[in-house]
């Protein structure tokens, strides 16, 4: 690039004249200039109908259209999606070694199994689909999109997140999904409990509530500013945050750095983080070996009086560096430590900012807690998107509960993540839907009773069947298929096993069942 006087121009110094001071901080006005906004009226809403504000009309004509349309490419016929998600929200209560467990004799669990047949579980499965993959552009052309088949489930449940009031402290951190598919946008994080996974970065309020999120694709897949992608992440993240209102926000030293403090003070947003000490542009404080020799819970600071950030240097095990910009050294408390020589808890001292970081750094790792109690998590060994299906749909419920104990009236006993998300799964498996009720005549008695299910009897083990004793036949009032032959009907059952079988002059069946 060129100036007007048609030489080269220079490119722009990102490095400023910083005027590190060690003197006291100059406290802003840190005073929240916002209200929670709390909707009594949603007190009295179903569990179902908190997770259709994120599951909401959009939402299902996506997930039930688009599977017709890669159905129809695979010259398969149309389905919906009914009872689908009911069962997905009970494997996650229920914990089972394979989804096919819910429906073997030996482990069956009736309230999956007498929802939907395995195959036509199995078939919703194989066709879910979020995007016409006729439409994906290929790969070395400029707008190919590695996230193409989930992009329009990924947009949709974001503008319905943020949509809800934020809270005053909030956290940017990382979420993985876990998975091993053997896939580019598979990362690795030897920090997290699910080392292996697709990663999001996300904001959460303190209750864990997650406001929005992006999914990190891998290195070059967006452009980067001078900042770096972690701190670029941060600044995406932070439009929806409404501005001069005096947020707090959270991040760890994977996203901060000074200049990302100043440009979220310019827009009104406070920030309080761990910063690594190599981005620290020359700010000179007391070594390790001077703050260990000094003693557990000695820290050091300096003020950017240019900016008007502080950076402290707090000594625990080992140095942690934070850097702020409205949360400095006092008040001053203790917190509780275990030390390693005098084999007991000591109490060590700790500047404000230390306390408040710890307070409110934790949001995503909450929204994590909580997704992992009742995650759905089923292999796929050929969609690789499945996974991240499942996380949406649980980070939805998960939302769906933090929202409906915020609405919650005075006085109101609220239900525990697992009752809620069990009232959820039981209106989608009972026929409710998450999509807005149409209106139209009720179902009469006669309706209810014809499609009343028949009741089903497990099979015995093969242990049971073939011991050899207490094999007795007896007579029942109405034919019932044999569990032989299938072709025939009979009146006679084995008392032991509770299953009907033939015994005729052609066919032995009752001998066969319990001899072969």
């Amino acid at each position: 690039m060129k100036n007007p006087s048609g030489t080269a121009a220079s490119k722009p110094n990102k490095r400023r004249d910083l005027a590190w001071r060690k003197v006291d901080f100059v406290q802003p006005d840190a005073a929240w200039k916002d209200h929670l906004v709390v909707d009594q009226e949603m007190s009295g809403k179903t569990p179902l109908e908190f997770v259709r504000l994120f599951f909401d009309q959009g939402v299902v004509n996506h997930i039930r259209d688009q599977p017709k349309i890669y159905a129809l490419q695979k010259d398969a016929q149309e389905f919906g999606v009914s009872c689908f998600l009911g069962i997905l929200a009970f494997t996650g209560i229920v914990k089972m070694p394979s989804y096919r467990s819910y429906w073997s004799n030996e482990t069956r669990y009736p309230v999956i199994a007498d929802a939907m047949s395995r195959d036509r579980f199995e078939q919703i499965k194989k066709y879910l689909h979020h995007n016409d993959s006729l439409t994906q552009k290929p790969r070395g052309d400029p707008g190919h999109d590695k996230i193409h088949k989930v992009r329009p489930l990924i947009e949709m449940i974001r503008d319905n997140f943020m949509k809800i009031p934020p809270e005053e402290h909030q956290a940017v951190d990382e979420q993985i999904v876990p998975t091993k598919e053997r896939i580019s946008l598979k990362q690795y994080n030897p920090k997290k409990p699910h080392k292996w996974g697709y990663k999001f970065i996300s904001r959460a309020g303190e209750s864990g509530f997650v406001y929005d999120f992006e999914m990190y694709t891998g290195k070059g897949s967006v452009d980067v500013s001078d900042l770096g992608v972690g701190s670029d992440f941060v600044l995406r993240l932070a439009r929806g945050i409404p501005k001069q209102k005096n947020y707090k926000l959270f991040f760890d030293n994977w996203f901060s750095l000074l200049d990302l403090a100043q440009t979220l003070s310019d827009q009104g947003i406070l920030t309080l983080a761990t910063v690594r000490a190599n981005r620290l542009k020359g700010c000179a404080l007391e070594s390790n070996s001077k703050l260990k020799a000094r003693g557990r819970g000695s820290y050091d600071w300096r003020v950017e009086t240019q900016s008007n950030a502080i950076v402290v240097k707090w000594y625990d095990n080992k140095p942690v560096h934070l850097i702020s910009t409205y949360a400095a050294l006092d008040p001053e408390d203790t917190c509780r430590r275990w030390d390693g020589k005098r084999k007991e808890y000591a109490d060590v001292k700790r500047p404000y900012c230390v306390k408040e970081y710890n307070r409110f750094m934790g949001g995503v790792d909450l929204a994590d807690m909580l997704l992992e109690l009742y995650r759905i998590d089923f292999k796929s060994r050929s969609k690789w998107y499945m996974r991240i299906f499942f996380f949406f749909f649980g980070l939805s419920v998960v939302n769906g509960w933090l929202l409906y104990r915020r609405c919650l009236a005075a006085g109101q006993k609220p239900r525990n993540l697992l009752q809620f998300k069990t009232d959820v799964a039981r209106a989608l498996l009972s026929g409710a839907s998450l999509a807005t009720p149409k209106r139209g005549r009720p179902l009469s008695d006669a309706d209810t009773n014809s499609q009343k299910k028949r009741n089903y009897t497990c099979r015995p083990p093969d242990s049971t069947r073939l011991d050899g004793q207490g094999h007795f036949p007896a007579w029942i009032e109405s034919k019932q298929r044999c569990s032989v032959c299938v072709q025939a009907h009979s009146k006679l059952k084995c008392v032991k096993c509770e299953v009907s079988l033939c015994f005729t002059p052609n066919r032995n069946c009752f001998l066969t069942y319990h001899t072969m």
